[in-house]
């Protein structure tokens, strides 16, 4: 082999073109970076288990949002919740915000936000229903100015400061006027949805909720040949219906 091929060769070494070579470097100099790094995390997604760098949000104390740098063949869809591990090896549950796409850049940066409450609340098909969110409370600015930074997006999205509101991953069982539940008893909270957004983000929903009283969700007692009619007057819709011993004359 000639100086020439050996020159080819190792111009080559990255591929075949300058802009494959470029990325194809970058993305070996990420995965040195990553085997190295003091923010290197391991978490399960479809299965498998992926490593991952886990680090400060713009170089911030936020732990709210965090960046989660991946290999650049690791596509994760908006709104997926991933189980990472903090300081302690605890694992806490994270949402999928966004990816932010750099071109060239050899690795994937995801926005997480760290979901805060697990929610309950029973589907109108009958359902019970759960999912991890993130809530914020009334004049809370950060998720606005977050969302509003991000020039690539038409944002529909407007937040109102005189309410509450969850970020949860979009799913079609939340409807308005449904009822939440948070947290454990004696420190339970209960929500009314007042009204949802699926479209700003996608694989993202905002609901917006006003706290409400305990319901009392007990199913109503059925009406027995003993019982009087007027015992149930209002649970019948403010209707008498007769029991079935009672005649009446044509």
């Amino acid at each position: 082999m000639g100086y020439y091929d050996i020159y080819n060769l190792r111009l080559n070494r990255y591929g075949s073109n300058y802009l494959s070579r470029m990325q194809n470097k970058r993305e070996k100099e990420f995965d040195q970076y990553l085997s190295r790094t003091v923010y290197r995390v391991t978490f399960s997604y479809d299965g498998d288990d992926q490593v991952g760098s886990f680090e400060r949000y713009k170089q911030n104390d936020t732990q709210s949002l965090h960046y989660l740098l991946t290999n650049v063949h690791l596509n994760i869809p908006n709104g997926t919740i991933l189980e990472i591990p903090d300081k302690d090896e605890v694992l806490r549950p994270w949402m999928v915000y966004w990816l932010e796409r750099i071109e060239a850049s050899g690795y994937n940066r995801y926005i997480m936000l760290r979901m805060t409450h697990f929610l309950t609340w029973t589907a109108r098909n009958g359902s019970t229903c759960s999912s991890w969110a993130y809530m914020y409370g009334q004049e809370d600015n950060m998720l606005k100015d977050e969302i509003r930074s991000r020039s690539r997006m038409d944002t529909l999205y407007g937040e109102n400061l005189k309410m509450s509101f969850f970020v949860l991953p979009t799913t079609p069982l939340i409807k308005k006027d449904d009822y939440l539940v948070i947290g454990e008893k004696p420190l339970q909270e209960y929500y009314r949805v007042t009204g949802y957004d699926i479209q700003s983000s996608e694989g993202v929903e905002y609901v917006t909720v006003d706290p409400v009283y305990e319901f009392d969700q007990t199913p109503a007692p059925e009406q027995e040949q003993t019982d009087k009619p007027e015992d149930f007057f209002w649970l019948n819709g403010g209707i008498i219906t007769p029991s079935s011993d009672d005649t009446s004359e044509g």
